[in-house]
């Protein structure tokens, strides 16, 4: 379930999400609409703020739309 998906169902604000997890509300809009890929440290937070219903793999599909300013 994406982190988007999960807050909308549990009608949950992205800035209560967010201080349940100690990060910036605009952090988890960010993550939310896919336009960054959460720090490992916000992904575990999230992950187990959610009982494991976002999973790592939710988030890494998320973001798989990403661009870079820097091609490898």
């Amino acid at each position: 379930m994406t982190l988007d998906k999960y807050l909308t169902t549990f009608d949950i604000s992205g800035a209560n999400f967010a201080e349940q997890i100690g990060v910036n509300a605009a952090t988890i809009y960010r993550i939310r609409t896919g336009r960054v890929f959460p720090h490992r440290k916000t992904m575990r937070a999230i992950i187990s703020a959610t009982d494991g219903a976002v999973t790592a793999n939710d988030l890494v599909q998320a973001a798989d739309g990403l661009t870079t300013t820097k091609e490898t």
